[in-house]
């Protein structure tokens, strides 16, 4: 903020802190206050309905409860010496004469302490508007204004020693940037190491997946700011042929490449990725033989460790499923459906043998077909 704006705020925080300490607040008082405001503005009816009480219960008719309970005293006590076992009853109404006298002498003690002045009245009443008003603005309780006060006079702090809190903040804040450069220099650089044998990994990787001379980089610039993932911003760049320089991966890549590609960082990553399901669509595009077995075994590699969902023609990569479905689409009276089932080991050596044979499935070919889900289940049982 400006000077002007902080003397404004100086002077307002001044006003809200003196109109705090002028009202004196003292925990609890309100509740006292309120308490001799009932007991004030309610003590004519209080006094009326007290003397009604006391003339019932100590009057000088001869029908009080104090009047009755002593002459049934002074009466059974007249025939306790015919029946001992009377003495009981004779004790037990002694001790309701006796409280009932305690009751009288104490409620003959508040009428006589019930008087007060309309000064005494006035003060009252004038103190709780006070409280109630003060109350209004900063909190509704004696204990939250006090809190309100110690936040607010923190605050007035700040701003009366507003150049050396943005010394001391700037020295803190100067210190941090130092502290987090370390920690995103220490990171960039544990980054540039394993991006080094990521590279020389991943690019072995993608020569299995028929990227004869791919080169494979990843670029490192600087953001010129912090964020939750450092300073770097990394950028992964590939060159699928010879003599083509490294470009952005998702600038060249196909659609099929890209998922062999992604299909090699999750083999490189199997063990390390924690992703639940992963989908491959087209990922057999431009490819056949040796290298859509080494696509069918890294994507085994990778079931190990997640649900792999492979969508596919070709023969070599179907056969390395665990489960097989097969989607079909027909048309029901000038409507088209898709339908999605399930096959049995039967069902899916079938559906392997037509993607190998076509159309006509010779005993040969099924013989083939069954050959591949034999050899697939090998392959991982061994891995």
């Amino acid at each position: 903020m400006d000077e002007e704006q902080r003397k404004r705020e100086i002077d307002f925080l001044e006003y809200e802190l003196n109109e705090i300490e002028e009202a004196a607040l003292r925990p609890g008082e309100d509740e006292e206050l309120e308490a001799s405001y009932r007991r004030m503005s309610n003590s004519q009816r209080i006094a009326a309905t007290l003397n009604e009480i006391y003339e019932m219960t100590d009057g000088d008719s001869d029908m009080s409860a104090g009047t009755i309970l002593g002459r049934a005293a002074q009466s059974i006590q007249g025939i306790v010496s015919c029946d001992d076992t009377l003495q009981q009853l004779a004790d037990t109404l002694a001790d309701i004469d006796g409280m009932l006298g305690d009751f009288n002498r104490e409620l003959s003690d508040y009428l006589s302490d019930l008087t007060f002045s309309e000064e005494e009245f006035y003060s009252v009443s004038e103190r709780l508007d006070q409280i109630n008003h003060i109350k209004s603005k900063y909190g509704n309780s004696v204990e939250k204004i006090q809190e309100y006060a110690g936040i607010k006079q923190q605050e007035l702090d700040r701003l009366n020693h507003y150049e050396a809190c943005k010394k001391e903040q700037e020295a803190k804040l100067s210190a941090l940037e130092k502290q987090l450069s370390g920690l995103c220099e220490k990171l960039s650089g544990l980054r540039k190491k394993c991006a080094k044998q990521f590279e020389k990994k991943l690019t072995e990787h993608l020569k299995d997946l028929n990227f004869a001379d791919v080169r494979f980089h990843i670029q490192f610039e600087e953001t010129g700011h912090f964020s939750e993932k450092g300073t770097d911003s990394i950028e992964f760049q590939i060159a699928a042929n010879p003599g083509e320089p490294v470009r952005s991966l998702a600038a060249v890549a196909s659609g099929g490449e890209l998922s062999r590609i992604m299909l090699a960082i999750r083999t490189l990553l199997a063990e390390q990725d924690h992703t639940e399901t992963l989908i491959f669509d087209e990922i057999d595009t431009g490819i056949s033989g040796r290298t859509a077995q080494k696509v069918s075994e890294k994507m085994a590699l990778i079931a190990a460790h997640c649900q792999v969902i492979c969508i596919t023609h070709l023969p070599q990569i179907a056969s390395m499923a665990d489960s097989h479905f097969e989607i079909r689409k027909t048309v029901e009276k000038g409507v088209t459906h898709t339908g999605v089932h399930r096959l049995s080991e039967e069902g899916a050596c079938e559906e392997l043998a037509r993607m190998l044979g076509g159309a006509a499935i010779t005993d040969r070919v099924l013989e083939n077909a069954v050959e591949m889900r034999k050899l697939a289940r090998q392959f991982k049982n061994k891995k």
